[in-house]
């Protein structure tokens, strides 16, 4: 019903235009265009069954915006931005005494791993690597220039010591402690070495191919004829004028052990 009246009237204003006057008035085409879709848009404006999306969009935002201008007046977007802002404020707090704490814990974790390492006092390597029948005990030390000695030893095989170092070399007994021949190997046991001097320096042995160096050892032993077999370090000409104190750490299966060398 609506839609004819409003049909009726558009065409009484088009016959005004028309006939209405004492004059015609011509219309262009762009002003016929213009009062077209102004009828267009008066039909679809009441007509019930049309959505428009772009104005159903603009309304909605319109709500939208509306109901976030009563929040602001009732006071309720401070009350929740106040506490989006405790709860933010809230999360950095217990980040940090999360980090805080983790920090503390770990320093803890530190000192308390430094009060457990404890160091045993084994001075049998064959004990410490777990070689049953055999002992292999510290029996001295002494620094050379090259090692071993030909005249002592009768071997071509030998290590020289660089410039400005010399040789210190830890001589070891290994004995067989049972009846029979047994069989020694220490080539693949993982033992590791390290030789602390005065108490702050520190030198790991040398690789060598020296049938009788302690790190590759392999070899029979007979019973009551110990052998001997060594490890290699190599210090400086000041530290070996200067030694005071030497001791030999032993790590197997992350236990470590101390032989004392010199005290």
């Amino acid at each position: 019903m609506i839609r004819k009246k409003l049909a009726l009237l558009i065409l009484s204003l088009c016959a005004m235009f028309l006939v209405g006057c004492e004059k015609v008035v011509e219309l262009t085409d762009e002003e016929t265009r213009l009062i077209a879709e102004y009828a267009a848009e008066l039909l679809l404006k009441y007509d019930i069954n049309y959505v428009d999306r772009i104005d159903e969009g603009n309304q909605k935002a319109e709500e939208m915006s509306s109901e976030a201008l009563d929040k602001i007046i009732n006071g309720e977007t401070t009350t929740s931005t106040t506490t989006e802002d405790n709860v933010k404020q809230e999360s950095t707090t217990e980040k940090n005494e999360d980090a805080d704490r983790h920090d503390s814990e770990s320093e803890s974790l530190d000192v308390k791993a430094e009060d457990e390492h404890t160091v045993g006092t084994e001075q049998d390597v064959a004990a410490i690597a777990g070689i049953e029948g055999a002992k292999i005990t510290f029996r001295e030390y002494f620094v050379v220039d090259k090692y071993p000695e030909t005249e002592e030893q009768g071997e071509f095989i030998h290590l020289e010591a660089s410039k400005g170092y010399q040789l210190l070399v830890v001589r070891f007994d290994v004995e067989n402690l049972t009846t029979d021949i047994l069989p020694v190997s220490l080539i693949d046991k993982g033992l590791d070495y390290r030789i602390v001097c005065n108490g702050r320096k520190v030198a790991k042995p040398m690789l060598t191919i020296l049938m009788d160096d302690l790190g590759t050892l392999e070899t029979n032993v007979e019973p009551n004829v110990p052998q001997q077999a060594v490890l290699v370090f190599q210090i400086s000409e000041e530290m070996h004028n200067n030694l005071e104190t030497m001791e030999l750490y032993v790590t197997y299966n992350e236990i470590e052990n101390m032989i004392k060398i010199l005290q």
